[in-house]
């Protein structure tokens, strides 16, 4: 993220972003692991997960790179990186690190085998700027593999009229603020580009009856709150009936609630 996103950043950090990033990590982890399975045997790689927040992919990276690679995590949040260092110590992870990083300016990983990034380009005000920067990060051959939101793309079942207030102050936020919530649709068309090679996409959308995804919706509009309110996009009265709207619509066992629809798209330096 750079330092002029994370002043118009739209999600609330601190605790409140903590524990929604930690579930969203949760519903993502399995299509996340497949789009990660697109790059094959990963030992000994070099490899940079960019907007880490937290550092859960960074992690999960780590993993497949194994203790001869090199897992690198970027992100301007600096309270975030240092919830991913204390994390890393405490899994014994010397082969991960973490960097305070303008991610559409120079990074500190040259020759990497991968690049991914998950739900940054939506928040930036020049997304190729950080497609730039992953080109001249990568060796040749290298692969990038990008995850990115399309929220026009959500659904409830019944129909629920909170969620789609919900995805509505979100899109006025995220616009309001410099960024494209519905980047996901050119995805694709970005890393080309930018100069990628082979390209390819598909859409993966979670949901769920109970917890998991089901969550996101009221737990992102407590993240969006500060913003929504200091934009003058609503009122606290508004802010706390939508909340109200979501909690009760999401604790009925017969209502469906879904994630945005998001978009994975992957390519290579030639």
């Amino acid at each position: 993220m750079t330092s002029e996103a994370l002043k118009s950043y739209p999600i609330k950090g601190g605790e409140v972003g903590r524990a929604r990033l930690k579930v969203l990590s949760g519903v993502l982890s399995p299509t996340t692991e497949q789009h990660l399975d697109r790059a094959g045997d990963l030992s000994g790689c070099t490899v940079v997960d960019v907007g880490c927040g937290g550092g859960d992919v960074t992690f999960s990276l780590a993993r497949r790179v194994g203790p001869n690679g090199h897992a690198a995590g970027i992100d301007l949040d600096q309270e975030k990186i240092a919830w991913a260092r204390a994390d890393a110590k405490a899994q014994d992870l010397d082969h991960v690190r973490f960097d305070v990083v303008d991610v559409t300016k120079t990074w500190p990983v040259k020759d990497a085998d991968l690049v991914y990034a998950r739900f940054i380009l939506t928040h930036l005000h020049a997304p190729a700027a950080l497609l730039d920067q992953a080109m001249a990060a990568l060796k040749p051959g290298g692969m990038i593999l990008v995850e990115d939101i399309d929220i026009a793309g959500h659904f409830s079942f019944p129909e629920c009229p909170a969620v789609t207030a919900y995805a509505d102050f979100y899109i006025a936020l995220s616009r309001r603020r410099g960024g494209d919530p519905l980047i996901g649709r050119r995805l694709g068309l970005l890393l080309e580009k930018a100069g990628f090679d082979k390209v390819e996409t598909t859409i993966v959308q979670p949901f769920s009856r109970q917890g998991g995804a089901k969550l996101v919706a009221k737990l992102t509009t407590e993240a969006i709150t500060e913003g929504l309110l200091a934009e003058g996009l609503a009122s606290p009265h508004d802010i706390a009936a939508l909340s109200r709207d979501l909690a009760d619509f999401s604790q009925r066992p017969d209502t469906i609630v879904s994630m945005p629809r998001i978009f994975q798209a992957w390519g290579r330096k030639k």
